[in-house]
């Protein structure tokens, strides 16, 4: 069975608990902003899923009868089936959304904190 490493008792309380220094970049306005614009962003896509995911459930529990009207007069497929799967089409154009925004706009921005960051 390993046995943990002994604590050392040479240290000093001055090495074993030294102050944790924040990165300098976490207090550039720069670097605020990117992180406030994604956390908004990331904020109203999970708002836009939960409203679609709990509106469809409620329906479903509530509701039933508007999700069971039939696609076409006679056939057994109704109107909830398409629905269901479109909330996987919803949830994959949300993280497409996500990925390209991420991509495009969110990478821009740190390239440019990180450029600043070097001068």
């Amino acid at each position: 069975m390993p046995q943990a490493a002994p604590y050392p008792s040479h240290a000093d309380a001055t090495e074993r608990d030294a102050p944790v220094v924040p990165h300098p970049i976490l207090g550039r306005p720069d670097f605020a902003r990117l992180q406030r614009m994604r956390r908004r962003f990331a904020w109203t896509l999970t708002a836009a899923m939960l409203m679609a995911y709990f509106g469809f459930i409620l329906t479903l529990a509530f509701r039933p009868a508007l999700l069971a009207v039939p696609l076409v007069a006679g056939r057994p497929m109704t109107v909830g089936i398409p629905i269901g799967f479109g909330m996987f089409a919803f949830t994959f154009a949300l993280v497409a959304l996500y990925v390209h925004r991420s991509n495009t706009v969110y990478d821009r921005l740190i390239a440019g904190i990180r450029q600043g960051e070097l001068q």
